[in-house]
């Protein structure tokens, strides 16, 4: 088994640096989750299978989970969902979160029960990985190769060399233990910030005040064909949705499959490609 996981560990890496010279700090595989991703992490020898939420904005553990790693859940965390929902929940600090050998602490961590969050037949989770665990560095969430890459400034450097920046704003609430991240995306009014989210697996969704800048109906209770022009050549096409919301918008896995982002927490830098246009 041992000399299996290595044999993984080499091709992952291997596929990552094929593309470019520079090694990156680690590569690790993410899974088909229903119509999102997921990553295997394991606590304190605890292994689980964890939802990869960009938009989560901080990393959470199921109560289940966190009574087998020894954790005992105390305070409170106080934020919102999108819808402006408040949202309640104890906490467990300075989780030691192990990637395939490679170790990130989550200062704070929300203790919620995932499953109210997903769907019913949904397989069950130990919780859900965000942001937070990867801010002050640079990362890659390759979905074309299903692959979270943590790079390393070589690595990072010759991943975007010819690849055009997008607008940015990177959210940290909860009092600063979360992280998002959200692309600018123009309008004949102004900027518009929507949430990049691999922990949607269906739609799009454009908040009521923001529809008719993309040629959708704020009223429309169903869904509707959506055509968000992101960048020039990049596009956000499905199905949309129009529900009044905290945020300006989301763009879930109906956009972001086959892309490549990159994102830059440290510096605060974001670049979408598609499949196929990434460096040689």
């Amino acid at each position: 088994m041992t000399r299996i996981l290595l044999s993984l560990a080499a091709s992952l890496l291997s596929t990552a640096v094929l593309a470019h010279g520079a090694m990156p700090e680690a590569v690790f595989k993410l899974e088909p989750y229903r119509k999102t991703v997921a990553l295997r992490a394991s606590v304190d020898g605890h292994t689980g299978l964890f939802v990869f939420d960009t938009a989560g904005g901080i990393t959470l553990l199921a109560p289940d989970f966190a009574r087998t790693i020894g954790c005992t859940p105390w305070g409170r965390l106080s934020g919102f969902q999108m819808t402006g929902k408040r949202l309640d929940a104890p906490r467990c600090d300075n989780v030691r979160i192990a990637l395939d050998g490679h170790t990130f602490v989550a200062p704070v961590t929300a203790v919620i029960d995932p499953a109210p969050l997903m769907a019913k037949d949904a397989a069950p989770v130990a919780g859900s990985i965000a942001l937070d665990l990867f801010a002050g560095k640079a990362i890659t969430v390759d979905l074309v190769h299903r692959q979270l890459i943590v790079e390393t400034p070589a690595s990072l450097h010759e991943r975007v060399s010819h690849a055009t920046p997008l607008p940015v704003l990177l959210s940290r609430e909860l009092q600063g233990h979360a992280l998002a991240a959200s692309v600018g995306v123009s309008t004949s009014h102004g900027m518009t910030w929507f949430e990049l989210d691999t922990g949607n697996g269906g739609t799009l969704l454009v908040s009521q005040p923001y529809a008719s800048l993309f040629g959708l109906d704020a009223d429309a209770k169903g869904p509707q064909t959506a055509d968000i022009p992101v960048a020039p050549d990049l596009h956000a096409r499905g199905r949309a949705f129009t529900p009044d919301m905290a945020i300006d918008g989301n763009l879930g896995m109906p956009f972001l499959r086959g892309k490549v982002v990159t994102l830059d927490l440290a510096e605060g830098r974001l670049w979408i490609q598609a499949a196929g246009t990434q460096n040689p």
